[in-house]
């Protein structure tokens, strides 16, 4: 399918996949509405999941993926620079695995109690707002900082960190059974590339192809 967009600076992501209930706030909104995929995601739109709701996004410039699980709440951010964007998801309170290609520039995760920053890696966290924060490394690494104290951990694949609200991080060996679902790897259906069509900022048309599993 494909999506014609008259502005190109802002534009960040698109969605690939969406079930359940899903909803969105563009960063220009006051309330929801439900999001389908192939929506292409603004710097600052909000996504909501509901029961059973989960949403798989995929970065414009690196074709870095995120996917967010069943009640969740996330502000996507990204500021562009000439090559890639830098990306911030703001989380109060959730689930998501994020798939994050080598690149140098910053890949941040904020909750209320935590700053991750990653680079190159692939990990699921889980946010909650009265326990704190749980990252499972799946492949690389991610720094996890207490907002806190800052404290931080380091937290590498087979290993799970936790920053919780009174200030403490650590470290344990991932137990097998804590690492959630991943509702796309049961199902391949629905087109697997996406053509977005955006006109820069002189008028000229950009094409960007996205193949994605």
């Amino acid at each position: 399918f494909m999506i014609i967009s008259p502005s190109f600076a802002s534009k960040i992501a698109v969605a690939t996949k969406v079930k359940g209930v899903a909803e969105i706030m563009k960063v220009e909104a006051n309330d929801f509405s439900p999001l389908n995929s192939g929506t292409i995601l603004d710097d600052g739109d909000k996504i909501r999941t509901g029961k059973s709701g989960f949403v798989s996004i995929i970065f414009i410039d690196d074709k870095s993926i995120l996917k967010i699980k069943e009640n969740s709440e996330a502000i996507i951010t990204g500021k562009k620079t000439k090559k890639s964007i830098s990306k911030k998801i703001n989380m109060d309170g959730g689930t998501i695995r994020a798939s994050i290609t080598k690149q140098n520039v910053d890949f941040v995760i904020q909750t209320p109690t935590s700053v991750a920053s990653v680079k190159g890696t692939d990990f699921w966290m889980l946010v909650d707002e009265l326990l704190g924060d749980q990252i499972i490394g799946l492949e690389g690494q991610v720094s996890l900082v207490n907002s806190e104290t800052g404290q931080e951990v380091l937290v590498s694949t087979g290993m799970t960190g936790i920053s919780t609200p009174d200030g403490q991080v650590g470290m344990s060996q991932t137990d097998q059974s804590s690492i959630p679902e991943d509702p796309s790897d049961e199902s391949q259906e629905g087109p697997s590339q996406v053509k977005i069509y955006l006109e820069g900022p002189n008028g000229e048309q950009k094409v960007f192809i996205i193949d994605y599993q």
